[in-house]
């Protein structure tokens, strides 16, 4: 094995993100940055199709998850140096520090947490979801699944890479990665209300966007994290304890900073995530992929069986870890340059107006009706039932729950990834604080309803059903 050295990477986040050659988890990280799987990040967009909106956005998982792990060093350090606000031990084993080797697990879970992102990232596990309904099946594996399998896969370079120190590092890291808990306070780093990913990408995706609102004091909530004991679940009715972990909250005087960190990340979901035109070409993007994974039509213009991202979405349920991991963005763009050419109208239709930015149409029922849910609802199923037979072909309805806490594939967050704050005499959530500049209106759960058009007839009559329904 060559000397090791220093390695240094500029990021327009954290400026240098040093690999020193003396820390050996960072020899590590490394040596898997270098391996193919990881490289793959490379390929794969981190905003996946946002930059038709955002012409900045062109940034990568690759580059997230480097700075990712930088965050998590940070956050691993405060741990060991005992500096987060006087925090109260926790009773029992998880009072004692964590070993050595639990930090090393949770730096390079860090690394490695994103590496099974599919192409076109959320967008692409929309689409799997839409396929495996028309197959009948209510799930599919989401992309931290596929981060364990390509952890422990022995064929895989990070395998390799790991095992070479400890033959066990793989499954654990993998565990942490698929955990939908934490089991101490070294896991917040990599899951919580501020673990090293949201840091990150609330960071990146901002400033990659060029979206100006939504400042976060960074060094201001570092400087006031502590660590509290929350609930994490109430198992045997009311008497029994609840089960509790040990994750990051904030002291009093971080109150206002972890707002204004709580409502950017709001404001990046209304002003960018599920921003109108990009979900109007990521239900483009979903439609096309569906068009393939379904049987024989890929035969149809060409694309081969073989071809890895076809094996993939005709495989009885999902396909082999080997094929998912060889795909990425470019693959995809690939086949939508071959799918422009070919003579089916329907899934040409799809490729042409990808490649030619050329929007669907878009009503939005929710900022047409606003607060008015009765009559939202009932448009909404007029529309439903006016393009029953479009729908998914030359109509694609979009339905998304939105709140203050909900996650990008609309679940709502865990207990442990609420955002808290300690006061003198309690721990409260921190939207409970009767001076909060936190709305109501974003705490409550709601639905934006969008429905797209490739069809300038269809669009216009869903506009006047729409109109009569006022």
């Amino acid at each position: 094995m060559p000397a090791a050295n220093t390695e240094r990477i500029r990021d327009p986040i954290h400026n240098l993100i040093v690999f020193d050659e003396k820390d050996d988890v960072d020899m590590l990280a490394w040596r898997l940055i270098q391996t193919p799987e990881f490289q793959r990040l490379r390929r794969i967009r981190q905003l996946g199709v946002s930059e038709f909106v955002f012409p900045g956005a062109t940034h990568t998982r690759f580059a997230h998850s480097l700075g990712v792990y930088n965050n998590a060093r940070r956050l691993i350090r405060l741990i060991e140096d005992n500096r987060l606000g006087g925090a109260r031990p926790a009773p029992g084993p998880s009072a004692t520090a964590p070993s050595e080797h639990r930090a090393t697990v949770i730096r390079l879970a860090a690394l490695l947490h994103d590496v099974g992102h599919g192409p076109f990232s959320h967008a692409f596990e929309a689409a799997r979801l839409e396929l495996a309904q028309d197959r009948g099946q209510e799930k599919i594996k989401n992309h931290e699944f596929f981060s364990g399998e390509l952890i422990r896969s022995p064929n895989s370079g990070i395998c390799c890479c790991l095992a070479a120190v400890d033959p066990q590092l793989p499954a654990r890291i993998a565990e942490v990665i698929e955990a939908d808990d934490p089991t101490d306070i070294y896991h917040a780093v990599v899951s919580s209300s501020f673990d090293a990913d949201r840091l990150d990408y609330l960071q990146r995706d901002r400033y990659m966007t060029g979206t100006h609102s939504g400042a976060i004091d960074v060094e201001w909530l570092i400087n006031n994290l502590v660590v509290e004991e929350i609930p994490l679940s109430q198992e045997g009715g009311e008497e029994a304890d609840p089960t509790l972990a040990r994750t990051f909250a904030f002291s009093e005087k971080g109150r206002s900073a972890a707002e204004d960190f709580l409502l950017a990340r709001y404001r990046l979901f209304t002003n960018v995530y599920l921003h109108k035109t990009t979900r109007g070409f990521e239900k483009l993007v979903a439609a096309l992929i569906r068009w393939l994974g379904a049987a024989g039509n890929a035969a149809t213009i060409g694309i081969e069986d073989d071809h890895p991202l076809i094996r993939f979405l005709t495989a009885d349920g999902d396909g082999p870890v080997s094929d998912y991991a060889q795909l990425d963005d470019q693959m995809v763009w690939g086949l939508v340059e071959r799918i422009n050419r070919c003579s089916e109208p329907e899934p040409q239709e799809l490729a042409r107006r990808l490649l030619q930015r050329e929007r669907p149409k878009c009503v939005d029922l929710a900022r047409h009706f606003g607060a008015d849910l009765k009559l939202l609802e009932s448009t909404d199923r007029k529309l439903k039932d006016r393009f029953n037979k479009q729908l998914g072909r030359s109509v694609f309805r979009d339905l998304v729950p939105i709140s203050l806490y909900k996650e990008l594939d609309g679940t709502r967050a865990k207990e442990h990834k609420l955002m808290r704050v300690r006061t003198d005499d309690t721990v409260r959530e921190i939207t409970k604080f009767p001076d909060t500049i936190i709305s109501e209106f974003m705490k409550k759960e709601r639905n934006i309803i969008r429905y797209y058009f490739l069809d300038r007839d269809e669009f216009e009559r869903a506009e006047r059903l729409m109109k009569e329904g006022r």
